[in-house]
């Protein structure tokens, strides 16, 4: 199968990453800005995207993987372009390059929150799903970055292989 490597990320797709939930946190701040009582459920749909994504990250096989690596190598190189035309900078050293990996338990995790994300796809309204895309993009990117992705390879990953590892112990 085809498989993009998404173990890379460069300066301009950290860039990218991070300029996603920028520009959100703005545009959310400005809607909010006046309102005595502020919106938070709209966050829901961005920060599961973001969670979502930072999962993905970690997965190197199949069409999740494959996914996370387009991502991943569309925002390195959405982001170099605009550094190097913006800001004139050079993007292309890589931020971080090991990610830690799902095990074959914590796949099965993942594979049952995409089920459930599909289920829930459905009923979710067009303005969430456009968040839920942008949290996941930013989710994929961020989860390659040495501050988010070392926060999930520390604590989700392993969390994440050990639910997989106990609910394989007692279906299996």
């Amino acid at each position: 199968m085809f498989n993009i490597p998404a173990t890379a990320l460069t300066a301009g797709g950290l860039a990218v990453g991070l300029g996603i939930p920028v520009h959100f946190g703005v545009a959310w701040a400005k809607k909010n800005w006046k309102a005595k009582k502020k919106d938070w459920k709209t966050l829901i749909p961005f920060a599961g995207g973001i969670a979502y994504g930072g999962l993905a990250s970690m997965c190197t096989g199949g069409l999740i993987g494959f996914g996370a690596g387009v991502i991943t190598w569309l925002g390195n190189g959405a982001g170099s372009l605009a550094l190097w035309g913006l800001a004139g900078g050079n993007s292309t050293r890589a931020v971080r390059a090991t990610p830690v990996e799902l095990s074959a338990e914590g796949n099965i995790i993942l594979f049952l929150v995409t089920v459930a994300l599909i289920g829930l796809w459905k009923v979710l309204d067009k303005a969430s799903k456009g968040m839920a895309r942008r949290g996941t993009v930013a989710g994929v990117l961020l989860g390659l970055s040495a501050v988010l992705g070392g926060a999930v390879a520390v604590t989700v990953i392993p969390a994440v292989n050990s639910a997989g590892a106990t609910l394989l112990g007692y279906v299996g």
